[in-house]
């Protein structure tokens, strides 16, 4: 996040209250700015703090890309916990408990696979998927609902380490799963 002098027409602008920097974890000051990272008990915040006078209202600069929504959501949760009490976390920004599930199975595909790269699709079903459900090989696998499904899982399981997971941070995605 990217914090700055407000302009002029801004004077009410929040001012940072460097006593509630308790948490700090990393503080460094390079020609363009002061970097920081703290916590607040519940969120870890990254700034960039491009204005190093203490006491001047500060705005926050909002790239406009593809990541919009988080980084709104981000200057959301740090105006909160600036101005009032300690943040709380924003709900929609927490997986629903069946799509945390599910990308607990997909992580699980993810080292299967990682640790046996050759691992068929069959096993993947067999230990991570219908771990109890016998399932039969040749022209009863290659039939199988199941056999369909697995794959998607690990093809769900590829796409999110090939980059998926951004949109998942950003609160975007396709379907709900």
């Amino acid at each position: 996040m990217i914090l700055d002098a407000a302009p002029p027409a801004f004077p009410d602008a929040v001012r940072i209250d460097r006593t509630r920097w308790s948490q700090c974890l990393a503080d460094r000051t390079a020609p363009d700015g002061r970097y920081l990272i703290f916590r607040d008990g519940v969120t870890l915040h990254r700034i960039w703090l491009r204005c190093a006078q203490p006491g001047v209202p500060l705005a926050a600069m909002i790239a406009c890309d593809a990541m919009i929504d988080l980084r709104m959501q981000a200057v959301s949760r740090l105006h909160l916990w600036l101005t009032g009490p300690a943040a709380t976390v924003i709900p929609s920004f927490r997986p629903t408990a069946y799509q945390a599930q599910r990308l607990a199975m997909l992580l699980a595909i993810l080292d299967l696979r990682s640790t046996a790269p050759t691992v068929s699709s069959h096993e993947v079903a067999w230990h991570l998927v219908y771990p109890r459900l016998s399932i039969g090989r040749g022209a009863e696998w290659k039939a199988s609902p199941e056999r369909r499904r697995t794959q998607r899982l690990i093809r769900e399981a590829l796409a999110l380490m090939a980059g998926g997971y951004r949109a998942l941070l950003g609160g975007r995605g396709g379907r709900q799963k």
